[in-house]
């Protein structure tokens, strides 16, 4: 491509990136005043699956409307042209000269607490100008934030991902017909975005992410997650303020309606953070660190009381192999065939003699109330009222269990265990399962066509009420 005159106008000079969906190269503009450069995107799907051109082609235009739309924002790139030339797509942009923010979150160096403020401010901003003109990025990583050498601001790109709010009523039927299942980089994207139904606060979660990357050094896929409710386990590897930690815990809720609905309200969230103490920032404050630590007493609590339950276990720990590289350079477009995705392990949970005293004292109350709810339960409890709180035991397996007669009515992802790390694999809508007949807290182990645990309330089993 290069000394290519693209559109009889544009003359690529050199390689900027290449990505899952294209390369973009820096070109001079020929028919201006002193040919200034600008940016080429050409539409290059990493696959030649001739069923993935059409959701390429769609996703390109989506990033020319978008770019169109967002104009207006000093820190997104200008649109400056959009043609197609020999049956390909090109999308010609501003230049951003700078470096992406991956080359300043170096692993094993921590941001401080400024710095990480700082850095959600700004992107925070521009996420709200985004939001508000309803499009979601959906790729909300380090390698798409430069900050510009010219006055040192960082600016947001690559909106090769973008998603149109307005487009939201297509979601369903494309997760039903598991045409397009997720967009976005393996760490940063939430799983709501792994399921194809991406929104305001996914791009929430990612940047969220990046914020916890800066304050322990760790990338993302070197994070572990709570084994029962899938909460990223960040807080004993940051040296960070409790008022900070319990914003960015909030970001990155796994549960989307618990985390920020918009960008406004998390930067509403930080200014007691910078700002002269008031009356109402003090309210803001006071009822996020009460949130906050409610929320890590309760599952502090769970903890001790499984540990009570079963004694001589403990979760693994955590050891990240530091000879296989992060792969945050890539966007992951996991249509019919999926690509598998290693477990991670999980960390040792901070001991009780370092946790903050106020999350000491409601521990304890929270460890007293679930044990009184379970003792207060009926000594024998059949497996569909089981309590919650007890280690899950296998059930026989029998020979009808065994039948292939459950089928999968809505696509679910595949995970290594019951309520486990996901595998990276899904199984589409309309596939017939074979089931061990093991069974705990609502999720099923299946045999066939892969091995693993799918969630029971996405299956209906045909064999049920047969003779």
């Amino acid at each position: 491509m290069i000394d290519t005159l693209l559109d009889r106008r544009y003359k690529i000079v050199r390689t900027l990136s290449e990505g899952g969906f294209g390369h973009t190269y820096v070109a001079l503009d020929t028919r201006r005043p002193g040919n200034p450069a600008c940016a080429v995107k050409q539409l290059k799907p990493a696959t030649s699956d001739r069923n993935f051109l059409p959701t390429a082609r769609r996703l390109f235009k989506s990033e020319a409307e978008a770019l169109e739309k967002l104009g207006d924002c000093d820190a997104i790139p200008r649109l400056l042209a959009y043609f197609e030339e020999n049956g390909e797509f090109f999308l010609v942009e501003e230049l951003i000269e700078g470096q992406p923010l991956s080359t300043e979150l170096l692993p094993g160096q921590l941001w401080s607490e400024e710095q990480v403020i700082q850095l959600l401010q700004e992107i925070l901003s521009i996420l709200a100008f985004v939001h508000q003109n309803g499009a979601i990025h959906r790729d909300i990583k380090p390698d798409n934030i430069i900050r510009r050498t010219a006055d040192g601001r960082l600016v947001l790109v690559d909106f090769g991902a973008v998603k149109q709010v307005q487009m939201q009523a297509n979601v369903a039927r494309e997760a039903l017909y598991n045409e397009t299942v997720a967009i976005g980089t393996p760490g940063y994207m939430p799983s709501e975005q792994s399921q194809g139904r991406p929104r305001p606060s996914s791009d929430i979660y990612a940047l969220g992410v990046i914020a916890i990357q800066a304050l322990t050094g760790l990338h993302p896929v070197q994070l572990a997650e709570d084994p029962e409710t899938g909460e990223l386990i960040w807080r004993d590897r940051a040296q960070v303020s409790d008022r900070l930690a319990a914003i960015v815990s909030q970001m990155v809720r796994h549960y989307f309606k618990y985390r920020y609905q918009s960008a406004t309200e998390v930067l509403q969230a930080l200014k007691p953070l910078t700002q002269p103490p008031t009356l109402a920032n003090w309210a803001i404050a006071a009822r996020q660190l009460s949130r906050y630590y409610l929320e890590t007493s309760y599952q502090r609590a769970r903890s001790a009381v499984r540990a009570i339950a079963s004694p001589g276990t403990s979760p693994p720990t955590h050891r990240p192999d530091p000879s296989v590289p992060p792969t945050q350079n890539t966007i992951t477009v996991v249509t019919n065939n999926p690509t598998p995705s290693s477990p991670q392990p999980r960390p040792l949970a901070l001991h009780p003699s370092q946790w903050p005293g106020s999350v000491r004292v409601g521990t304890v109350a929270a460890v007293i109330a679930i044990a009184a709810l379970s003792f207060l339960r009926p000594a024998v409890l059949s497996s569909k009222n089981a309590n919650p709180l007890a280690t899950p035991t296998a059930t026989t397996e029998t020979d009808s269990n065994s039948q292939s007669c459950v089928v999968v009515v809505r696509p679910t992802n595949l995970r290594a265990g019951s309520s486990r790390t996901k595998t990276g694999k899904v199984i589409p809508a309309g596939t017939t399962v074979s089931i061990t007949g093991r069974e705990e807290n609502g999720w099923l182990e299946i045999r066939s066509p892969e091995s693993g645990w799918i969630w029971k309330s996405r299956t209906n089993n045909t064999c049920e009420g047969s003779s």
